[in-house]
């Protein structure tokens, strides 16, 4: 879980607690605990039971509604999203702090002739569902309605589930914990404590101010983050070693660009890896000092389209028209490469991608009609697996630094990446940590009038290729 994930988690745990100070959160109370009259407990807690899921159902319904909802009308992410989310947490943390009186304000009840038509059970599970979809009674914090505009704000339906879930749990736990003890000296104790004690609510709404705080520094800190930096206007398919990037610019001929200083390649598509670079020229593969840029050797590569180089191992990807072929050879000694190696083909409407080298593996995309994937190849062992794979979302140009992988995520329709509207793509610059389930995190998003192509990954910053929008390509990187 991320960091701003981590905060919105907590308060939205705390801004649903304070909703137990509303009239729906007493009466809940009393209307599960009652039942345990005339001996019958299990009653009661068959309906704490129910409750508890019911109020999360409904936080997540809410949350992670509005969070798709942002999602489809202006992307997930992004500088500009997480900074306006930011601003809405302020405000709220502001208004909470000083105690201002909740406006707009929902005095809805909860339906009363559900307890008397209902199992208890039934009856407490669809209460809760109300609680947790929070507009639909009392509103006791502007941190709801908060939390609403930062899930539209950032649209990233996982940050609204992780909202919704918690602030479930915290209208939840109050009854929870009340409900099966609310006759007893404790929990009478406690009714009267929050009946009576309006400073307690108060607290409580200091509380939220707080954890609103929390949230506004860790969206801001990621909206920064998420800024991105030309790192040259005419550029594309960037490669980066230490503190070396090399790209091609816009006629395909390649550079170094090494403490501030830039330096002509003799070739095309260039790639950097350890302390070797390479580039393409004509049906050749020359391999160069990283440093000095001086020729240490060079082999037949017929059709070669892309390239990846380390101190060991050299991959290229070749293309002969509808074939794509992806091949390597050992380089222990750059003047005399190993033998060629097949790592993997396809034939179109089936594509592979740009490959990309750490220590003895390759990492590279395929693309088939109905499937997407990023394999993974040990060059030594010839053991290979899946890193991810999506029906769904074209995943593209992996990019491969220790333990993390940067690649692009596309998700369309019936279109390709190569498609002329990128208006209706959805494109995000994702990083994972290998080993571990899921897609990863978002660390860039860029409007939809660009596209998102090949990557780069550096100790520091995520580069990416950013294509079309009426002018020509363009590196930008990103913090990590």
């Amino acid at each position: 879980m991320t960091a701003p994930e981590l905060t919105l988690a907590g308060a939205a745990l705390l801004i649903g607690l304070t909703g137990a100070w509303s009239p729906c959160g007493f009466s809940m109370v009393e209307t599960i605990g009652l039942a345990g009259d005339d001996g019958r407990r299990p009653t009661t807690l068959a309906a704490c039971a129910t409750f508890v899921p019911g109020a999360i159902l409904g936080g997540v319904a809410t949350f992670g509604l509005l969070s798709v909802l942002g999602d489809v009308i202006h992307g997930a992410g992004g500088e500009a999203a997480y900074l306006v989310a930011a601003a809405i947490a302020i405000a709220a943390a502001v208004a909470e702090a000083r105690g201002v009186r909740i406006a707009p304000q929902i005095r809805r009840q909860l339906p009363e002739g559900w307890r008397w038509t209902m199992p208890l059970p039934l009856a407490a599970a669809l209460y809760g569902v109300l609680l947790g979809l929070g507009f639909s009674t009392f509103v006791l914090s502007f941190g709801v309605w908060a939390l609403a505009g930062i899930s539209l704000a950032i649209g990233d339906p996982t940050a609204g589930l992780v909202i919704g879930a918690a602030f479930g749990v915290g209208r939840a736990l109050p009854v929870l914990f009340v409900a099966p003890v609310v006759e007893t000296p404790f929990g009478i104790r406690c009714i009267e404590l929050m009946a009576e004690r309006p400073v307690l609510y108060r607290a409580f709404r200091v509380g939220d101010a707080v954890g609103l705080g929390l949230v506004a520094a860790a969206l801001t800190a990621t909206g920064v983050a998420t800024a991105a930096q030309t790192e040259t206007p005419n550029g594309a398919d960037p490669s980066a070693a230490g503190k070396a990037l090399a790209y091609q610019k816009g006629d395909r001929s390649g550079v170094l660009r090494f403490h501030g200083h830039h330096h002509d390649l003799p070739g095309r598509d260039p790639a950097l890896g350890g302390n070797r670079a390479a580039v393409i020229s004509g049906d050749q593969i020359k391999i160069l000092s990283r440093f000095n840029r001086s020729v240490l050797g060079s082999v037949t590569a017929p059709n070669a389209q892309a390239v990846a180089v380390s101190n060991r191992w050299l991959v290229y990807l070749a293309v002969n028209e509808d074939h794509y072929d992806l091949k390597d050879r050992r380089i222990r000694h750059p003047g005399h490469p190993g033998n060629v190696r097949g790592i993997a083909s396809a034939n179109s409407p089936s594509q592979l991608g740009h490959p990309s080298i750490d220590g003895g593996q390759v990492f590279f995309s395929v693309s088939k009609r109905h499937s997407n994937s990023i394999k993974r190849r040990s060059l030594g062992s010839g053991h290979h697996g899946t890193v991810l794979r999506s029906k769904t979302a074209e995943l593209l140009n992996p990019s491969v630094l220790g333990k993390r992988l940067l690649y692009v995520r596309v998700s369309r329709g019936s279109e390709s990446p190569q498609a002329t509207h990128p208006r209706k793509l959805k494109q995000q610059l994702m990083l994972k940590k290998l080993g571990r389930h899921g897609a990863g995190h978002a660390v860039y998003h860029h409007g939809r009038d660009r596209l998102l192509w090949t990557t780069s990954l550096s100790k520091r910053r995520a580069f990416v290729t950013l294509l079309g929008g009426g002018s020509g390509p363009k590196i930008v990187s990103v913090k990590r």
